[in-house]
């Protein structure tokens, strides 16, 4: 069993979030990016050839970037496969966690809910943090 963590979105953000991703966490995770309309190419072919090329016990989690797109439209008939988590409103908090979850192990229904939550979490309208008067660099 391996664990592949696709971005999928519209255009480069999926590019962009695998990139930091692999920055940020030295590269520990196999990630795949799936960014649509950058070819002729229909979404619904690119999401089947990527899927087909799995493994059965292979667990995949698929990050897209909107629920109600098109891209996510197209992994939504993928929902009911074997160890697939397929969530949207992809974020670099909610990547890096699946990235450093451990391997070896499948991610229960329950700990990606978790993930989810914990990213969600970190979504902040930065200007209502009290200011603590220390403008100097850290």
């Amino acid at each position: 069993m391996k664990r592949i963590l696709v971005t999928a979105s519209h255009h480069k953000m999926a590019d962009g979030l695998k990139d930091t991703l692999n920055f940020v966490s030295g590269g520990v995770q196999e990630t795949i990016a799936l960014s649509a309309y950058l070819d002729n190419q229909p979404v619904e072919e690119a999401v089947d050839e990527l899927m087909k090329g799995f493994a059965e016990e292979d667990e995949v989690i698929v990050l897209t970037d909107l629920t109600s797109g098109s891209v996510n439209q197209q992994f939504f008939r993928y929902r009911n496969r074997p160890h697939t988590h397929i969530v949207s409103g992809m974020n670099l908090p909610l990547a890096f966690q699946v990235a450093m979850e451990p391997q070896g192990e499948y991610i229960t229904v329950e700990r990606m809910r978790e993930m989810v939550e914990e990213a969600k979490n970190e979504i902040k309208y930065v200007n209502d943090i009290a200011d603590d008067g220390d403008d100097e660099d850290e």
